[in-house]
């Protein structure tokens, strides 16, 4: 832009310079014509009256250098001339303008230029009153000529101007075009620019708006995307329709043994393409298609779906969703029918068989009452196990609502304590230590929490042992910790302490009535109530179980 207006510049310089000197030559030269004809007129007029009165005697002592001066008669015959010429080889001069003009009007004037257009000659010519006639003329360089006699100042002048202008055009354009360099497209303001360019950035301005409102929606929508897919348990990676991968989530990256750097590349640069071989070529129709195949020793379904936009297929979206959890959830299924059957099947059997005893009167009379209390103790030992697997089976229902509200921890504790210390052997200390601590979660499910690890802290004790309840507060949280004295447990069963039916010690268990859900049924409530559970334990010396909850 700046190059063309400094061409521009220069160019309307040189065009107005040429066409101001062109015009000054014809002005002066259009008005020298017209001051030599008028001088030549008064001359022609003073030598006719001389001529008329003295004769042509009266040429004889006029100065005739600067004029040619030519007398015709009636006739058009040269009867004098000043040129030196022989007259009586010139031609006749009837047929000459000036001459037909003067013979006509009395006075007569032309103007002739010569052959090389170099120069040009003026004729005046007035008629005597004897009937001849006498005519100057007098020569002049042509506009041409003139025109050439002034091109070497003109060229000075020329270059003076030329670097004049070049110099105001250089600071002209740069005026002009710094505004519009320094304009900000991005974020145009009003008053920076010049009015002629008002409508566009104004125009500019707007659709500035319009991109950032669209770029934000854009950004908003791509971090939600990226949140979304962030969180995903499942793989998700898109390509478009060339194979090139143009997004992955954090779950598909773990899987193949990727990093987000591998966007923008082909498929094929996958170690795993393998896997995807043929998958997408399947959704060209619109079509879904799905496979399974094992990733790093697990079952994973893929599944390859069309993106659709305007009728267009534009890319393919690949799902990777880890199967295995259905055959973890089989075996688990199973062997959880397996537990709770034999579980259940212990006390069953004891109950018949006492039951079948006193039925058939094979019990003595004196141990009649012993069959009977057998009878119900596994009947409270089954009733247990049930209410326990009925209580598990609605802490795994995720659709339940649950019904949660501000509590006192410390005072559920206390509560809780003054209940079992009525139910133990007074060998058992029990001791409950701490403050007001408030909780947000459900009552039930808490005090299920409270009950089950203080149960098997009495539980699982020694003779003259003591379990140790304390409630705190800090900053942010609040701690329930239960610790007992008993016998511990041994680090290589501390990892499945949580897992249903499974007890560190089954005899002893069985000996206190246990029934190897308690834990289990523990470690469901906490994360229910988003509070986290840890232990620690040392054989021999007691265990130490920890339950953090947000404080509310």
């Amino acid at each position: 832009m700046a190059s063309k207006i400094l061409k521009s510049i220069l160019a309307v310089a040189f065009t107005v310079l040429i066409a101001t000197a062109v015009f000054v030559v014809d002005e002066t030269y259009q008005n020298f014509t017209a001051s030599q004809s008028e001088v030549l007129k008064a001359e022609t007029q003073v030598i006719a009256h001389g001529i008329t009165r003295f004769g042509l005697s009266f040429l004889d002592g006029l100065d005739k250098s600067d004029y040619r001066i030519t007398v015709i008669d009636h006739d058009g015959k040269v009867i004098y001339d000043n040129s030196g010429n022989d007259i009586t080889a010139m031609d006749n001069h009837l047929n000459r303008e000036e001459i037909i003009e003067a013979l006509n009007t009395g006075y007569g004037n032309c103007i002739r230029r010569s052959s090389t257009l170099m120069e040009k000659a003026i004729y005046t010519a007035i008629l005597l009153a004897d009937g001849n006639i006498v005519r100057l003329s007098s020569t002049y360089p042509s506009f041409i000529n003139t025109l050439s006699s002034v091109v070497q100042p003109l060229l000075q002048v020329m270059v003076f101007i030329s670097g004049l202008s070049l110099l105001i055009a250089y600071h002209l354009t740069n005026r002009i075009v710094k505004p519009l360099n320094e304009l900000n497209i991005d974020d145009p303001q009003p008053g920076e620019y010049y009015r002629e360019i008002r409508p566009i950035m104004d125009k500019i301005s707007s659709q500035q708006k319009m991109i950032s409102h669209d770029k934000e929606m854009l950004k908003r929508s791509r971090q939600e995307f990226e949140t979304i897919t962030a969180n995903m348990n499942e793989g998700l990676m898109l390509i478009n329709t060339e194979n090139v991968i143009v997004d992955i989530n954090r779950a598909a990256e773990s899987l193949l043994g990727v990093d987000e750097s591998i966007i923008g590349e082909k498929l094929e640069q996958l170690a795993m393409h393998d896997l995807f071989d043929g998958l997408a070529q399947e959704t060209v129709h619109s079509q879904r298609a799905s496979r399974k195949t094992r990733i790093n020793g697990r079952q994973y379904i893929l599944e390859a779906s069309p993106i659709i936009s305007e009728g267009e297929l534009i890319g393919t979206a690949l799902l990777m969703f880890d199967d295995s959890y259905k055959e973890a959830n089989e075996l688990f299924r199973r062997e959880f029918a397996s537990n709770v059957s034999h579980e259940l099947k212990t006390p069953l059997q004891a109950i018949s068989g006492y039951a079948e005893l006193l039925k058939n009167d094979l019990v003595r009379e004196e141990d009649r009452n012993d069959c009977v209390d057998k009878i119900f103790i596994e009947s409270n030992r089954m009733m247990r196990l049930v209410e326990d697997v009925i209580k598990l089976s609605h802490l795994d229902d995720e659709s339940a609502v649950i019904q949660k509200e501000r509590l006192d921890l410390y005072q559920l504790c206390r509560q809780a304590v003054d209940i079992i210390r009525k139910q133990i052997d007074e060998s058992i200390t029990i001791t409950l230590e701490g403050e007001p601590a408030y909780v947000y979660g459900n009552r039930e499910m808490l005090e299920s929490i409270i009950n089950n690890l203080t149960d098997n802290a009495v539980k699982y004790n020694r003779k003259n042992g003591t379990v140790a309840i304390s409630v705190t507060n800090d900053e942010r949280n609040v701690i329930l910790k239960v610790a007992d004295s008993g016998i511990g447990i041994a680090e290589k069963d501390q990892k499945r302490i949580f897992e249903r039916f499974y007890r560190v010690d089954k005899s002893r268990s069985k000996a206190v009535g246990g029934t190897g859900l308690g834990l289990s049924i523990v470690k469901h409530a906490c994360i229910l109530n988003n509070a986290t559970i840890t232990m620690k334990s040392q054989p021999g010396k007691g265990s130490e179980f920890t339950v953090t909850f947000p404080r509310a």
